[in-house]
């Protein structure tokens, strides 16, 4: 098997993990209405250390596997993904790539970013806008405190699986894509 391949298929298999977690934790948290949502973690290991193209097939592939579960438009949580892949991968140059602090931070901006782009589309379609962005507020801390804990330990997991698989990624300067 080829080992961008290789590199995909660990990868996905370290997301199907974290969107169990998250799963698990979202239906635990349900009854204080709370929705813990970490985006960040699935892209930022792959823009920070892998080339171009198998860090989003990566993330594009995860994106696609979070819509077939999502009530919502298939596709869009893939396009948003590989948007910020994109802007990240762009912005990873001048970052020490292989920190983990600095992995956790990347993800933390996606998180960010990501969740103000998709309360602003999804706002209005509320039934009561005041109370749905307190609730949208809420579920952005408890995002952003959830991908702080879990950052570290999904990053390792991560570098664990490529190394299990035989695929680690390179140290230093990136492939080109």
């Amino acid at each position: 098997m080829f080992r961008d391949t290789r590199q995909v298929l660990a990868l996905l298999a370290c997301a199907g993990v974290l969107a169990a977690v998250l799963g698990q934790l979202n239906h635990a948290l349900a009854p204080l209405a709370l929705t813990v949502s970490a985006p960040g973690l699935l892209v930022a290991f792959a823009a920070l250390r892998l080339p171009a193209g198998t860090g989003l097939a990566v993330v594009f592939c995860t994106g696609l596997w979070l819509d077939a579960a999502a009530p919502t438009p298939f596709g869009r949580q893939a396009a948003l993904l590989g948007l910020a892949f994109c802007f990240l991968h762009n912005a990873a140059r001048r970052l020490p790539r292989e920190e983990t602090l600095v992995g956790v931070v990347s993800a933390l901006f996606v998180n960010l970013a990501l969740f103000v782009v998709l309360a602003v589309v999804d706002l209005g379609s509320l039934p009561d806008t005041p109370s749905g962005a307190l609730r949208l507020l809420a579920d952005l801390i408890v995002s952003q405190v959830f991908t702080t804990l879990v950052g570290p330990w999904f990053l390792a997991l991560q570098r664990a699986a490529l190394d299990l698989a035989g695929v680690p990624p390179p140290a230093g300067a990136r492939r080109p894509a």
